[in-house]
C-alpha cells in the first residue's frame, strides 16, 4: 500500500522532481534512459530545442534502448513468482513441486489421491499482466528518474508485480483459510 501512495504522490507533481515542466535543462538523448522517456520530453515541446530528433523523423533519440512490450512478460513473471511465494511460505499444500507449480495444482479426491489440474490463477495471470503496459509507462514517465534504464523498468516491473501477487495471495488465504480445505476429508 505504501508504494501504490508513493507512486499516487509522485505522479501528481510530475516533472518537479525531474525538470519535465517548462523550462527544462539542456537536455541530449544521454540524459534519457528511455526513447519513450525522451519522446515524451521531444513532444511537451513544440519544436526540438534539444535536437532529441537529429534526423527530422519525429522520432526522438531512436538509438537510445525501449522498454518496448518486454513490460508484459517481466509483469507475468512477476505475478507468478509472488504468487508462489506466497503459497510456499503459507504451506500450500495443492502446488506441484518445481515448475509444473506454475502451470498445475494438485486436486485430492476424498481418498487422499492427488490429480493435476491447471492452475487457473496463474493462468489469468497472463492478460491481468497487460495492465503493466499502461501502469508501467506511468511509472516510467512520471516516478522513474529520467535517466532510469529499460532493465530498470523492468526490474521496477517485476518487483511490483511479485508484491502485488504476494500480498492478493496473502489477503486471499486471509479470508478463505487452508487451501483447498475442503477437497480432503477426514478419514
Amino acid at each position: 500500500m505504501a508504494v501504490v501512495a508513493l507512486c499516487v504522490g509522485l505522479w501528481a507533481v510530475p516533472g518537479q522532481l525531474h525538470g519535465a515542466t517548462g523550462a527544462s535543462p539542456d537536455l541530449n538523448c544521454a540524459d534519457f534512459g528511455t526513447r519513450e522517456r525522451a519522446q515524451r520530453e521531444f513532444e511537451e515541446h513544440r519544436l526540438d530545442v534539444h535536437n532529441l530528433d537529429r534526423d527530422g523523423d519525429g522520432r526522438a533519440c531512436e538509438m537510445n534502448g525501449s522498454t518496448g512490450w518486454w513490460v508484459w512478460p517481466a509483469a507475468v513473471v512477476g505475478l507468478v513468482a509472488g504468487r508462489s511465494a506466497a503459497r510456499r511460505r503459507l504451506g500450500d499444500y495443492t502446488m506441484v513441486p518445481g515448475l509444473e507449480g506454475v502451470l498445475f495444482n494438485y486436486r485430492f479426491d476424498k481418498a487422499g489421491n492427488a490429480d493435476k489440474v491447471p492452475d487457473k490463477v496463474n493462468l489469468a495471470a497472463v492478460p491481468a499482466a497487460l495492465v503493466a503496459l499502461p501502469a508501467m509507462g506511468l511509472v516510467r514517465d512520471h516516478v522513474m528518474p529520467r535517466s532510469a534504464t529499460p532493465i530498470a523498468v523492468h526490474v521496477a516491473t517485476l518487483a511490483l508485480a511479485g508484491l502485488v501477487a504476494w500480498g492478493a495471495t496473502n489477503a486471499v488465504h486471509r479470508f478463505i483459510g487452508e487451501p483447498a480445505a475442503s477437497a480432503v476429508e477426514d478419514e
